[in-house]
């Protein structure tokens, strides 16, 4: 079509828009999709410059087009067709759309993802909104939301900045960048501000930014580093964020490591001053592991003067991340006694403490501190990191449709006993939350008892438990029960006259809800039997039993589909085996997509990102009552349970292997039987 032809096809939508928006819009993509944008556009200018076309329809015109802009994520262009509308004629609606669009302009960064991804101006602004609300770079966001690989990202905002735009993380990984050494220098904080740091590249130094528009950032850097030739590239936010980190905690080390002498213990032992570096490390790795999602921080003394081992543990398992010079040991540990506010000259008894950690960007939690001697005169230190658990609701938990319904059921009772029962670290804190967060109304008043508090919800009344003050779990059960509560959670359940009060609690007409270290649901019923409670309350009061692990889950980004060979379809059939009522079918296994892991940059590798919860509930109706009065063994119950429906904790987490979240290894790794 030529533009005669289009011209026609214009003037026949004004006189009928529509008839002929469609006819026009498919006209405009397939010359949009030629690159012609620019032609397109003086096209429709001078047709609306047009002395016969009247100045309603030339507004009409051009507000169609600035729309068809935006929808293609044309900021720039869609920005000169709304100032020329806004001269032609001023409204308040074209300066709230121009505000906007000078606001959100980097968003034209993204437009060739707009077919992948169904993207416009509207919904770019949305996502943009979301991803400050949950603290992230809406970069992030969308490879986190539409799993679009990095690449493409980076490849569609390279095309607009004109720029390189790398994977500083892989680059990092990889080791295809090395620092400079003045930056270590200046504060981090320095750096943060402006989301930029310098690297060598290929033999060139590039000032990797997130802010490539903005060339004072640039400038301020080269300034302070008497830097004259540089490149630019674009990375991610977060990725600067992590080199930023990485730089300095290197930077730390090596200064660490020029400082190192071979020291006699004399030496050391008259050595308390504590260097500034040494305060830096340790608070980095803290922030660094808190970042990482890390529950545990192992501080461990190596044995021949080989220096004090740092590991994580992530997601249920320990890895390496640093080892510290010999030297710097001993302050490492002390440093963090101070914190702790322990006793720095007492090496030969354990000692415990809290921390109050308050990490750079604001973000608040406590770390619980043990120290342990260890031979040749040393000391480990464990740290546990409060509140890096993550708030969930009953929705979120990966229970499957029928636990669901069944958890929603026995919550929606006015009292009675529910336990959560499992391991340390099976989630039990955060299933109960969700618990609490789904009865959480305003009519309903709710104590919890904690130890620690590592989750706070609005509308519970929480406390933390202090046995040195004789500050307990039965004295504070006790406590409430004057407190006029509607529904109570007591953290653990821990002696007999805990449990009793539990189950007097909840004849009187409360909802009570505790933890109980047992393996699965049966057995819990015979733990609190064997502690000496009374069989027909406790049948009375029972609700329900939740019994939990926690296997890791497939990495979303990375997990690839494969057909399974017969000898592991057999195993699955056989780690299943056989139930009463939900037997594992032969055509639930073949509608089943499995996945394996195979590793990224999101998930450091390893092929696993997060842990999925795996679940046994057991509600009891007259029948098991009846067992429970009788005081049957967990296997009885177990029988009978299942005959009901109950499905063990195994079956549960071969049912999510089915549904594509996780891995049978995985599930065998945490569950018996």
């Amino acid at each position: 079509m030529n533009t005669r032809e289009l011209f026609e096809l214009i003037e026949k939508y004004l006189q009928n828009p529509s008839a002929f928006e469609n006819q026009l819009e498919e006209e405009i993509k397939k010359r949009f999709s030629l690159k012609n944008i620019n032609l397109l556009i003086l096209e429709f200018l001078e047709f609306s410059q047009r002395p016969d076309l009247p100045r309603e329809k030339r507004i009409k015109l051009l507000e169609w087009l600035g729309k068809f802009l935006l929808e293609n994520l044309e900021i720039e262009k869609a920005t000169k067709i709304y100032k020329i509308l806004s001269k032609e004629t001023p409204k308040d609606e074209y300066t709230q759309i121009l505000e906007k669009l000078t606001f959100y302009k980097d968003l034209e960064k993204f437009k060739r993802l707009r077919e992948k991804i169904s993207l416009n101006f509207k919904v770019a602004t949305q996502l943009a909104e979301e991803a400050a609300e949950q603290g992230k770079s809406i970069e992030s966001f969308i490879l986190e939301k539409y799993r679009i690989p990095k690449v493409e990202i980076l490849k569609s905002i390279e095309d607009y900045y004109k720029i390189p735009a790398l994977d500083l993380k892989r680059l990092l990984a990889q080791r295809q960048v090395k620092k400079l050494p003045e930056v270590i220098n200046i504060k981090s904080s320095f750096f943060r501000e402006l989301l930029s740091i310098p690297y060598v590249y290929q033999d060139k130094v590039y000032i990797f930014t997130y802010h490539p528009k903005d060339p004072e950032r640039v400038e301020r850097i080269k300034r302070l580093l008497n830097l004259e030739e540089v490149e630019i590239a674009f990375a991610f936010k977060e990725d600067i964020l992590s080199a930023i980190e990485a730089y300095y905690q290197e930077g730390i080390l090596d200064l660490l490591a020029e400082e190192e002498e071979v020291l006699t213990e004399k030496e050391e032992a008259e050595a308390p001053e504590l260097d500034s570096a040494v305060v830096q490390l340790v608070n980095q790795i803290i922030e660094e592991a808190y970042r990482r999602r890390a529950s545990d921080i192992h501080w461990e003394s190596l044995t021949g003067r080989r220096g004090l081992l740092v590991r994580f543990r992530v997601d249920g398992e320990c890895f390496h991340y640093m080892t510290i010079p010999e030297s710097q040991k001993r302050s490492c540990i002390s440093r963090i006694k101070i914190m702790a506010g322990l006793d720095i000259a007492e090496k030969r008894l354990p000692q415990d403490g809290k921390i109050k950690f308050k990490t750079k960007d604001g973000q608040t939690f406590e770390i619980r501190v043990a120290t342990i001697p260890t031979i040749e005169n040393n000391e480990d230190v464990v740290m546990r990191i409060l509140g890096g658990i993550e708030f969930r609701s009953l929705e979120e938990i990966d229970l499957l449709p029928g636990h669901y319904a069944m958890l929603k059921s026995i919550l929606d009772l006015p009292y009675g006993l529910i336990l959560c029962v499992g391991p340390t670290g099976s989630g039990k804190t955060t299933t109960l939350h969700a618990c609490l967060k789904y009865l959480n109304k305003p009519n309903k008043k709710i104590w919890t008892a904690e130890d620690p508090v590592e989750i706070v919800q609005d509308g519970l009344r929480q406390v933390q438990v202090n046995p040195k003050i004789g500050l307990t779990f039965s004295r504070l059960l006790r406590a409430f029960l004057r407190a006029d509560p509607d529904i109570i959670m007591i953290g653990e359940t821990r002696d007999q006259e805990t449990a009793h009060t539990l189950i007097e609690a909840a004849l009187t007409g409360h909802l009570v809800l505790s933890t109980l270290h047992t393996n699965s649901a049966p057995e819990t019923v015979t733990r609190l039997l064997g502690m000496g409670i009374d069989p027909f309350n406790f049948a009375d009061s029972l609700l329900g039993i939740i019994a939990q692990r926690l296997a890791k889950r497939l990495c979303k980004y990375c997990k690839r589909s494969y057909t399974p060979k017969p000898e592991e379809i057999e195993r699955i059939k056989f780690e299943y085996g056989e139930h009463p009522v939900k037997p594992l079918s032969d055509s639930l296994i073949k509608e089943a997509v499995f996945y394996e892991p195979v590793g990224c940059e999101e998930c450091n590798f390893t092929g696993f990102k997060g842990r999925i919860g795996l679940h046994e509930i057991l509600v009891p109706d007259e029948d098991l009552k009846d067992l429970i009065i009788k005081n049957a063994p967990a296997n009885e119950i177990r029988k009978v349970a299942m005959q009901k429906g109950m499905i063990t904790l195994k079956q549960d987490g071969i049912l999510k292997v089915l549904r594509g979240e996780t891995t049978l290894k995985q599930v065998l790794a945490v569950t018996l039987r």
